[in-house]
């Protein structure tokens, strides 16, 4: 089984603090932007259509210095309420690699 890489949907348009702490997502077939601050704001930063899940957890757990397992269940929620959302989608490793 391949694990999941998510990636920043096509119809979304989005901006973000100096800083990166705070993101305005605002999907394009939707009336109210959403704001993402803290450790939201990163996980945002951190979908770049090419880390699999897992390693979006690792790389989030080293940058705030805690155990992977403690924030694997907020992370993967948020991944939830992105992708239904829209906010975001499955891109594949495959296919990144190959444009």
């Amino acid at each position: 089984m391949t694990e999941k890489v998510w990636r920043v949907s096509a119809n979304v348009a989005c901006v973000r603090s100096s800083d990166g702490g705070r993101v305005a997502v605002l999907h394009l077939e939707q009336d109210v932007p959403v704001l993402l601050v803290g450790t939201a704001a990163s996980v945002w930063n951190a979908l770049d259509g090419i880390r699999t899940e897992t390693e979006l957890i690792e790389k989030l757990a080293r940058d705030y210095g805690t155990d992977a397992g403690v924030i694997h269940g907020d992370v993967m929620g948020l991944i939830h309420d992105l992708s239904s959302s829209g906010m975001i989608a499955l891109a594949s490793r495959d296919s990144e690699a190959a444009s």
